[in-house]
């Protein structure tokens, strides 16, 4: 007998599957069971601040019954609730960085997972650091995993659960691939400016390209200006990307921290060289010949910033194709 997922793994492997009397013909049947790709963007701020109407970064694949999450910012768990899902039913983590506003709802994650005891281990990817995050995770819900443990059935420990793989290379490497998806991956730009020697391994923030049955979905990551992304790019269907107003984030820099603008050079430097103006986006997408544009990581993106047009006129600019302002669950 051939489970319906065994029969997709022959089909995507070029394996046919005997025609029944009657049957339509071979090559229509396997177009019909294709597994469809959906996208739902789970969380659209951009920075460790929090918001009312847009929670920290986080994003959702769904190809066919198959789970893949792209970052797990503050409030993810309850993001996935929302979408229809439940965190034990995340066995794929890929996370592009490890700035604080895409990893503060990891540990949270990790610890509905367990509670839910599940059977399966969660693959997580990431760069040069992800394991120390993991190790730290399982460490900080220690206690509470050992008082809960004592009310509930058998099953692995928390941390034995966290299968973590760090991405080594700068690319474009494969990091992952199963019967339906394709994983590719490479550095972008986002660190080019820091101080290498204060960051794990030198530093390292990536983007992904999802290559599926029907669809090719590229998450830049954080990322200024990168020849890496645009290349990863070249004909996607959608790509995922963040996107920063310059002008509004060093006003807001200033305020915060209450002091004048040569005294944030380093932060001015970041906001300045490694994020994506609007039309810097649109110039990316046009040379990598993207089919649609959906912007997310808003910065600034606060509640009282009602008209967003600004940001995709901007992409506009020089992209002729579908712009979207991406706003949080919404699914495309």
């Amino acid at each position: 007998m051939i489970t319906a997922t065994a029969a997709s793994a022959l089909i995507w492997a070029g394996a046919p599957l005997s025609a029944q009397p009657g049957s339509a013909d071979p090559a229509k049947a396997a177009a019909k069971v294709a597994p469809s790709t959906r996208l739902i963007l789970l969380g659209t701020a951009g920075g460790p601040i929090p918001r009312v109407k847009r929670a920290q970064p986080a994003s959702l694949l769904q190809v066919g019954d198959r789970l893949y999450l792209i970052d797990a910012g503050d409030g993810v768990s309850r993001q996935l609730a929302l979408a229809g899902f439940q965190p034990k039913a995340i066995d794929r983590l890929f996370i592009t960085h490890l700035h604080m506003d895409h990893m503060a709802g990891f540990a949270p994650l990790m610890a509905f997972r367990w509670v839910a005891r599940p059977a399966t281990r969660i693959e997580i990817y990431g760069p040069a650091g992800t394991r120390s995050v993991a190790d730290g995770a399982a460490q900080y819900l220690a206690v509470p995993e050992t008082i809960f443990a004592a009310q509930l059935p058998p099953g692995q420990g928390l941390k034995e659960m966290m299968k973590v793989s760090e991405i080594e290379r700068s690319g474009p490497v494969q990091i992952y691939q199963d019967d339906l998806v394709k994983v590719t991956a490479v550095e972008n730009s986002h660190y080019d400016t820091m101080d290498k020697s204060r960051l794990p391994a030198g530093g390292k923030c990536f983007a992904y390209r999802f290559d599926t049955p029907g669809r090719s979905i590229v998450f830049t990551g954080d990322s200024g200006p990168s020849p890496a992304i645009e290349a990863l790019a070249q004909g996607a269907d959608i790509l995922v990307t963040e996107v920063i107003d310059v002008p509004a984030s060093i006003r807001f820099l200033k305020e915060q921290f209450k002091v004048p603008e040569d005294h944030l050079t380093a932060e001015v430097d970041h906001m300045t060289h490694e994020h994506l103006t609007p039309e810097e986006i649109g110039k990316m997408a046009a040379r990598a010949r993207v089919k649609m544009v959906i912007l997310t990581h808003a910065v600034m993106g606060f509640d009282n910033e009602r008209d967003m047009r600004a940001y995709t006129d901007g992409v506009r600019k020089y992209f002729s194709g579908t712009v979207i302002m991406g706003q949080d669950l919404a699914e495309y």
